[in-house]
This record gives structure tokens, sequence and C-alpha cells, in this order.
């Protein structure tokens, strides 16, 4: 979503910018996020659902972008553009898990930090005292990842308090 964001706000500042966004998969999963990927289509960004295997130089100074037409024909084909800008997913950092040596951070399936309840307690992870905070606990948008973070922040210090107690 935050590269259809980039591609809205460069659409935006120039009207008439060419920008096209190859994607295998489209991931509007939160409210609003269909809608928005819709508006960006309305203004005139080309999705094409296609696996970029290769960045080339096109020999004019353009870019040569080899991917594979995986909503046409399946078929290897080349687009050229002036610029190319990568955009990945988000993978987890796992170095959290590293700074316990006896193994106690636990991660979950995605290796995230695990929190122990998440609807109950959220930010609350398997060693009294360390709570996961943002995107540290999963994938998430900023307005999520602001409230996920104020809550490990509420109960850190609830935490602090009752050990002043």
């Amino acid at each position: 979503m935050y590269t259809i964001k980039q591609a809205q706000l460069i659409m935006g500042a120039l009207p008439l910018a060419d920008v096209t966004i190859y994607y295998i998969d489209i991931r509007a999963f939160g409210k609003g996020f269909e809608e928005f990927y819709q508006q960006s289509k309305a203004m005139g960004v080309s999705f094409v659902k296609g696996k970029v295997a290769q960045v080339t130089g096109a020999g004019d100074g353009n870019l040569a972008v080899h991917f594979e037409n995986i909503a046409g024909d399946g078929k290897a084909t080349v687009a050229e553009h002036d610029l190319v800008v990568l955009s990945v997913g988000l993978l987890p950092n796992t170095d959290a898990l590293s700074l316990f040596s006896n193994g106690d951070l636990r991660s979950d399936a995605h290796h995230y930090l695990d929190e122990v309840d998440e609807d109950h307690t959220p930010t609350m992870t398997s060693i009294d005292g360390v709570f996961a905070a943002g995107s540290a606990a999963a994938v998430m948008d900023i307005p999520d990842t602001i409230l996920h973070s104020a809550a490990a922040a509420v109960m850190a210090g609830s935490y602090v308090e009752r050990l002043k107690s």
C-alpha cells in the first residue's frame, strides 16, 4: 500500500507522469485500502500483474524491466522506463530474538515477536517486562503501528509502576 501511496503522490505532483507498478499480489487488506487502490488506477497509475526478473540498461539512458506477464500470456516481456523504483515487502527483523541468549523471547510462525494474548494483553511477549511495539509484532499500517506502540508504552509504564511498589 505504501507503493500505491507514493505513486499517488507522484501523480499529484506530476500529473503527466507515466507510473507503472509491477506486482504479484495487491494486498489491500485494511479499511479503505481497496478504494485507495481503485483511486490510484483512476488517477492513471498502471498496474501490471507481472513477476519482475531483471532491470537492465536500455542503452539510451532508460531502463528495461524484464518481467513475466502473469495476467497476459505468461511470456517474458520487456518494458522501457526512464526511472525504476524498487519496492519490497516488509520482513521481520529477527535481531530482537538474539538479544536474549536463552531463547525465551518467542516468535510467531512468521518470525515476528509473539504476543502472548493479542486480544486481551496486546504487546506482552513471552518475557515479563518485554513488550512488542508496532511492526515488531506484525505488518501494520501507520495508524495501527502508532496505536500498538502507544499500547506498548502504556504496558511498559504500568510494568515499571508495579516494580516500584
